[in-house]
């Protein structure tokens, strides 16, 4: 195998580990996957700055009743190295609620997250930016049709 697939599979590892801890609720753990000073932006415009705003928004809103075994599910669908130690991530996902089948249209993300290899060669996300997938709207649609 070769440096470019060990560091993607390290990318995906790392991102599955972040989504397994909405799972576990550890997400200490999963900040060890995020630089100490990441920017974090969450799908309402939140910004957290840092992994310690990250680990304590995400244990205060996975404690709370309506998200007891919730799941996060989602895929990355694009990796793209900028050079040896920098990458784009693209990723879709969403928050599964357990009484859902599955997960509800109107409620899927799609996100941009940049990775960065640290001085021990691990890579970690730096900086993640969230937004609800929106249908198009009318408006949107007809000035889009203007020239």
């Amino acid at each position: 195998m070769n440096q470019h697939s060990m560091d993607v599979k390290a990318i995906q590892e790392a991102n599955r580990s972040i989504y397994q801890a909405f799972e576990t609720l550890d997400f200490k753990a999963a900040g060890e996957h995020l630089t100490e000073d990441c920017d974090y932006i969450t799908f309402n415009g939140m910004h957290l700055k840092g992994r310690a705003a990250y680990v304590r928004a995400h244990k205060e809103l996975m404690n709370n009743f309506m998200f007891k075994g919730a799941k996060l599910e989602g895929d990355i669908t694009d990796i793209r190295f900028l050079n040896e130690k920098t990458v784009v991530v693209i990723a879709r996902g969403a928050i599964k609620f357990r009484w859902q089948k599955k997960v509800a249209p109107n409620r899927l993300s799609i996100n941009t997250s940049v990775w960065v290899r640290d001085p021990s060669g691990k890579w970690k996300m730096t900086a993640f930016h969230n937004c609800r997938i929106q249908k198009m709207g009318w408006f949107s649609k007809w000035l889009m049709k203007r020239k």
